[in-house]
């Protein structure tokens, strides 16, 4: 079926401010031939308009708003044939659930913040435009259907402009009092790459890395505000002390003072003369998909790809080129109306031929959906579905914050129905929560809201996390209806190893597979992006498990339930792969995760979270490669272990004028906490302050100039108990 070809410069007042009169009309312009586009306001609503011409031969799927500027959509409604889901704040996008035919119309209720916003459209087709007016005297809309820029004044100044664009707003502080970063080594070479890792900056925080004056990297925080990022220290850095120096977009920074060491000589291997002629087929196709055929053969050569059906009779045959590192990729199409069955695809170059068979299937094997796409914090998330019979089903449940708050192994019933509850915690994170479900190598994932409505994110995820390079990766992603989102594998150098476009469909899902043959040990990226938005997946290729020597560490020496346990390590031996495990004091396993060294030998996971109801005491943290292991305790506290109290000076001694930091933890989570400082059963100051999410408190009280010598006492109180330490003034 053909997409109309939207060819249109419209021009739309939106202007909705608290001047405007009852209803209002603004004129468009438009030169295409088959669309009409009209725009009215209704007390302070703005309704768009799209009208399908009766002369043309094809119909309207899609329709996307984006706020070019400043301004955000408030609101938006819709009718009953078209479905719309605000993407971003300043993106909606509506799709159709009937087509808009030839000869109809429908129309779209928009609210924003700004009264004369300019927005991008797009349309199923891939054209795009512009909409929106220049600021206008909010004074001169006074009439219906009277035109933008006419001069009537109502009897107020003619001329004076009331309409002005607000200043953007300010940029986000990125580094904060409690942020930190470390170098790994800690004394690298020129030439070398680093490890940065840093913890408690501002969740996406944009940060600039220098060596002196020098900007060597910019990297964004995840977002909980932390990072583990690889950058290459360029080789004109000059052995001896050197400061590197983290710094915000508004200039705030912290620093790393090391030593740079002399630099190593390393040889470098040759190129690749000769590439085999391979081919890549997803084995599993649906009505419907957009799936790559790529392959590899000999730089700049012409590849011959040959579609067969069922019967072995050629459908389509297509002539690609490989690029110049030896890629080729065409894009196949499943018609609707395809038959069920076994087909095959025939790559040849003239010299060589090589063939693959897929199959296209009715479904896929796992159907699931929830029992409400929104639900309250303290509510039941109900996920029902069908599935092969009597095979485990596992589902994970990540928040908003892309962290994993559920996972669970449900048996399907011998009628092929499978369901699980999950209570949301009364403070759960507000957002959009992502639910995966996986049954052999079939994965399908759906989304729900928790205190607001689903926004479409973009999601990306693998089916491994390591790979032989004989192996056929399948990503599953899913974002906006019927978008398009680009694809890049980033190779071990950080360079472009190759690219393609993952076309979704009117679910908003796709998946994409790829051959890894030219692929040589090491670790690579997949970064699947959409407009502004990206996220990217590690995985590894051709790793072996002989790490060496392994070496653990965390962030912390106790954690309290519900905790993130952030592990960073090292391996003697680079590219290596390991897994590491944690283990309650009981001997109870409770979750192993796969993961590999770089090729500096470091590692890191942010995978781990303590269950919310976690046995006090010595867990095991385990890493293990092959013969090699290494083993080190962590400490759990009770939520309920009474609150304690310390001095930043072992010896308690102080003078008038002194700064004392009073600090603690066990005192609840984001618990109130009041400090009060005694003399002799007489209260001296009181020091209201508050817990972290992990119990911890800190505060400082300088001591007055006034006061007189003797012995304090510094009592902290909160709802879990009450805790004192002496204090000598002299």
């Amino acid at each position: 079926m053909s997409n109309v070809l939207l060819k249109s410069v419209i021009i739309l007042a939106l202007l909705l401010g608290s001047t405007f009169v009852t209803y209002t009309v603004y004129p468009v312009y438009a030169d295409s031939k088959f669309v009409t586009v009209t725009a009215t306001n209704t007390e302070g609503q703005t309704m768009i308009s799209v009208s399908n011409s009766a002369n043309n031969t094809g119909n309207i799927v899609s329709f996307t708003l984006q706020i070019n500027g400043t301004g955000t959509f408030k609101s938006f409604s819709i009718q009953n044939d078209w479905t719309g889901v605000k993407t971003s704040p300043t993106t909606l996008a509506f799709s159709a659930i009937e087509p808009l035919q030839p000869g109809t119309t429908t129309s779209f209720g928009i609210k924003t913040d700004q009264q004369a916003p300019i927005m991008d459209w797009k349309t199923s087709d891939g054209e795009s435009g512009q909409i929106g007016i220049p600021q206008t005297n909010t004074n001169q809309v006074g009439q219906t259907g009277q035109q933008p820029g006419n001069s009537q004044s109502s009897g107020q100044n003619p001329g004076k402009t009331t309409n002005t664009i607000p200043p953007p707003p300010p940029i986000p502080k990125g580094i904060l009092d409690t942020s930190t970063f470390r170098i790994i080594p800690a004394t690298p070479a020129p030439n070398s790459h680093i490890r940065v890792v840093g913890f408690s900056f501002s969740a996406q925080a944009s940060l600039d890395l220098y060596v002196g004056n020098d900007k060597i990297d910019s990297f964004s925080a995840d977002n909980n505000g932390n990072f583990v990022t690889t950058v290459l220290l360029p080789a004109s850095e000059q052995p001896g002390s050197a400061n590197f120096i983290l710094k915000d977009q508004q200039n705030n920074q912290k620093s790393f003072s090391t030593n740079i060491k002399e630099p190593s000589t390393r040889s470098s291997a040759g190129p690749v003369t000769n590439i085999a002629l391979t081919l890549n087929v997803n084995p599993i196709y649906h009505r419907g998909d957009t799936n790559s055929i790529n392959g590899t053969d000999n730089p700049g050569s012409t590849v011959t790809l040959t579609l067969l059906d069922t019967k072995g009779n050629p459908i389509t045959t297509s002539v690609v080129q490989a690029d110049k590192n030896g890629n080729y990729a065409m894009k196949d199409v499943v018609p609707i109306d395809r038959d069920f069955g076994q087909y095959s695809v025939t790559a040849s170059d003239g010299k060589t031929q090589v063939t693959k068979q897929y199959n296209i299937v009715t479904t896929h094997n796992i159907s699931i959906v929830p029992s409400a796409t929104r639900y309250e914090p303290g509510q039941t998330v109900i996920i029902n579905g069908t599935s092969i019979s009597n095979q485990l089903v596992h589902f994970v449940i990540t928040d908003p914050t892309n962290q994993p708050i559920y996972s669970k192994d449900a048996n399907v019933s011998s009628t092929g129905t499978v369901s699980i509850s999950y209570k949301l915690d009364d403070s759960a994170i507000k957002g959009t929560y992502t639910a995966t479900v996986t049954q052999g190598t079939d994965l399908v994932t759906i989304l729900f809201g928790v205190g607001q409505d689903v926004s479409q994110p973009i999601t990306a995820t693998l089916d491994k996390l390591s790979y032989q390079n004989t192996d056929n990766p399948v990503i599953s992603v899913t974002g906006p209806p019927a978008s398009t989102l680009n694809l890049i594998i980033v190779d071990p150098s950080d360079t472009q190893k190759f690219a393609d476009i993952i076309n979704l469909g009117s679910g908003g899902q796709a998946t994409y597979s790829f051959n890894l043959t030219s692929y040589t040990p090491g670790i690579y990226a997949a970064v699947v992006s959409h407009a502004e938005e990206k996220v990217e997946q590690s995985f590894a290729v051709g790793l072996s498990t002989n790490t060496g020597k392994i070496t653990l560490s965390t962030v912390k020496d106790s954690y309290l339930p519900g905790d993130n346990i952030i592990i960073i390590g090292t391996t003697a031996n680079t590219n290596s792969l390991l897994q590491l495990s944690l283990t309650d004091p009981n001997g109870q396993v409770v979750k192993t995760v796969q993961t590999f060294s770089d090729k500096t030998g470091h590692f890191s996971s942010f995978d781990f979270n303590l269950p919310s109801i976690s046995i006090p005491g010595t867990w095991k943290l385990d890493g293990t490669s092959g013969v090699n292991h290494s083993s080190i305790p962590i400490v759990v506290k009770s939520t309920t272990q009474a609150i304690t109290i310390s001095l930043d000076r072992a010896s308690g001694a102080y003078t008038s004028g002194d700064i004392v930091t009073i600090s603690g933890s066990d005192a609840g989570v984001t618990a109130s906490v009041e400090i009060t400082i005694n003399s002799n059963s007489t209260v001296i100051d009181k020091l209201p302050t508050s817990a972290t999410n992990r119990g911890d408190y800190s505060t400082a009280w300088q001591v007055p100039r006034d006061v007189n010598p003797g012995t304090y006492t510094v009592e902290a109180s909160s709802v879990t108990g009450k805790a004192t330490i002496s204090m000598t003034i002299q």
